[in-house]
């Protein structure tokens, strides 16, 4: 999971991680290696959709949070990277999605929890989010700077080139819905001129 979506902007910090680190082994691991401490803060996007009604009996929301990498124009040429892996999605920390109801995107229904998220890209360049429980990563020791592992879901995403006028230089998640659609919309991931768009529906509970 090394690489961020269209691109290698995170290559160089892969470089940079301990040897341990590039052989998929936690420094903590290693023979003689000493542990250390660290602390950091960053911002982090969140996008929402909720689904109720007037009394709020009946309530659902999801969340997605994720860091933001800045764009850089060399990033068009480097699509073929991504191809045949999971690759790190957004910046820092594990892009996170938490949902209390059944959430369908992309025409697949992911049960309520919380999931660490990747983003899949298969041989044939065709995107998709990369679920994996978010308690499974941890007890796992699932990490975003290195290591494979196999997600519970795939959420097919479509890529659409050079739709943007303009250039999205933080990237951006969206929930796009409209009150009377009932949790129906759309999810967008914007980066750079380009999206990666699914239907998507946050199921009422019953």
């Amino acid at each position: 999971m090394r690489l961020p979506i269209f691109s290698a902007a995170l290559a160089a910090l892969c470089l940079a991680l301990p040897t341990t680190a590039q052989e998929g082994k936690p420094a903590a691991d290693a023979k003689g290696a000493d542990v250390k401490g660290a602390t950091a803060t960053s911002q982090r996007a969140e996008a929402r959709i909720m689904v109720f009604n007037d009394d709020f009996t009946v309530f659902a929301l999801a969340s997605i949070t994720h860091g933001q990498p800045v764009w850089q124009d060399k990033y068009d040429g480097m699509l073929d990277m991504l191809k045949g892996k999971i690759n790190r999605l957004g910046k820092d920390w594990f892009t996170t999605l938490i949902t209390s109801a059944e959430l369908e995107l992309g025409g697949v229904k992911v049960a309520p929890g919380s999931y660490v998220v990747g983003l899949a890209c298969d041989k044939d360049g065709k995107f998709a989010l990369a679920l994996l429980d978010s308690s499974k990563a941890m007890q796992d020791k699932v990490n975003p700077f290195f290591g494979e592992w196999k997600p519970d879901y795939l959420l097919p995403l479509t890529l659409n080139k050079n739709v943007g006028k303009e250039t999205v230089s933080l990237m951006v998640m969206t929930f796009d819905a409209k009150a009377d659609d009932g949790g129906k919309g759309t999810f967008t991931l914007a980066w750079g001129k380009h999206t990666l768009t699914a239907p998507v529906m946050l199921h009422a509970p019953k």
